[in-house]
């Protein structure tokens, strides 16, 4: 109890109030939403007469929705500033879930999804980018942190409140996610300032000389333009000055892929595996969620000082650990075992990499590169579950978690090598703990 005492003090003496309405907004959104995840495709099942084939069709919308407008929402935030972007995004959000409490069509369950991926993509390059402009960047790791901490505390009590709630009516989910959304967004408006450089003013544990760097890079970035370039020199022009976030993102593709084979095959490998296999995977959940929450903070409070090439092996060996136990586990005490390496391959190497796009984008450009960067997510999201599906149908889950662990083992080497690149960037912080 004085730990926690503690920790709350710390949070509230330490943390900007920006910050502490973020924890707020994790906290409420994702409880409520992590009540819907597990039953929305019943509810898709139930709404759609029992169709299979619709619901995953409709599911996969969302993440092309965000493919197509994350670059974008990137580019808006940067140049209209967090705090709008963010309200706008929140309100896509309410519209969506309120609609999906009253659709009945599948065009209508279509249109909503695919509102709720723009809201989506819109909103997460916003956040991130709000928290890089009023943290300093030793801070931005345990921030992140702090934030992902919040979000399995909410998975962790979720799913049963979510239970419990669909079996009395199912679309009152909905009506509670899109409740949670609105009390965050009056919140946020009520008692949030714009953090955007060129929109506010500088944040007082904003660099100076980061912002200066920024513009400077941009101003030259712009003034080495042509002012009327064809669209293959504009795309080239983008993929050079921006190759490095680039990069990054393609060597991420692997470690999101697993996620999407973990959210999706393996379920069905576990349905094969398993004689009481709903179970296992809420067993699975749980356990993750708790271990997240009491690990991940001290995790990388405990790794500061190690590179970033460093973590990054640590991470994608925890992975490839963890799709293995995955993949060839006949009883549950090694996937309990794979939860303890997945934490901690989650906790050190997905929030430091936030850490990282934060610090090598110009002040001005952190909504673009967060948008960049979080692409890998949409595209592993959306093509991940057919491919591993394709797969398992024709090898069974322990070749899909064997072939996903040697791509993990790629992505350490790719890492490796983008990492210690000089690339085309005055700001690019190679192999930096920082």
């Amino acid at each position: 109890m004085n730990k926690l005492k503690h920790t709350w003090n710390y949070i509230l003496q330490n943390y900007h109030t920006t910050l502490l309405v973020r924890m707020f907004g994790e906290l409420l959104t994702s409880l409520t939403g992590s009540m819907l995840s597990p039953f929305l495709l019943l509810y898709l099942y139930e709404r759609l007469d029992g169709s299979i084939l619709l619901p995953l069709i409709i599911v996969g919308l969302q993440p092309l929705a965000e493919i197509v407008v994350t670059i974008a929402g990137g580019n808006i935030t940067d140049r209209y500033g967090r705090k709008p972007i963010i309200m706008f995004a929140l309100s896509l959000q309410i519209l969506a879930m309120t609609g999906f409490m009253l659709a009945d069509s599948v065009w209508l369950f279509a249109f909503l999804y695919i509102l709720n991926g723009i809201g989506h993509s819109l909103y997460i390059p916003a956040e991130r980018a709000q928290i890089a402009d009023i943290v300093s960047n030793e801070k931005r790791a345990e921030v992140y942190g702090v934030l992902n901490t919040l979000g399995y505390i909410g998975q962790g009590l979720g799913p049963v409140l979510g239970m419990l709630v669909f079996a009395f009516e199912p679309a009152l989910v909905f009506g509670l996610q899109a409740c949670s959304l609105l009390i965050y967004l009056l919140v946020f408006w009520k008692t949030t300032d714009e953090t955007a450089p060129g929109v506010a003013a500088p944040i007082d544990h904003q660099d100076e000389h980061t912002l200066a760097a920024g513009t400077v890079q941009d101003f030259q970035s712009d003034r080495s333009i042509d002012k009327s370039p064809s669209l293959l020199e504009r795309t080239k022009q983008f993929i050079y000055l921006h190759q490095h976030v680039l990069l990054l993102m393609l060597c991420a593709l692997p470690i999101s892929f697993f996620y999407a084979q973990t959210e999706t095959t393996f379920r069905l490998h576990a349905q094969a595996t398993f004689t009481d296999y709903l179970s296992v995977i809420a067993i699975l959940a749980t356990v993750k969620a708790c271990l997240s929450v009491g690990l991940q903070v001290w995790l990388i409070k405990k790794t500061e000082h190690i590179t970033l090439t460093a973590i990054m092996l640590i991470t994608c060996l925890c992975y490839i650990l963890t799709s293995l136990l995955y993949g060839f586990s006949p009883v549950l005490w090694p996937l309990l075992v794979a939860q303890v390496t997945m934490t901690i391959g989650e906790s050190l190497g997905i929030t430091r990499l936030y850490q990282y796009v934060a610090g090598i984008a110009p002040a001005n450009k952190r909504g673009l590169y967060f948008s960049i960067h979080g692409t890998h997510w949409d595209i592993s999201r959306s093509i991940g579950p057919f491919l591993g599906g394709i797969v398992f149908i024709h090898a069974g889950g322990a070749v899909l978690f064997t072939l996903v662990s040697l791509l993990l083992g790629v992505s350490y080497f790719l890492y490796r090598y983008v990492l210690s690149r000089n690339v085309h960037s005055p700001k690019t912080l190679v192999d930096s703990p920082d």
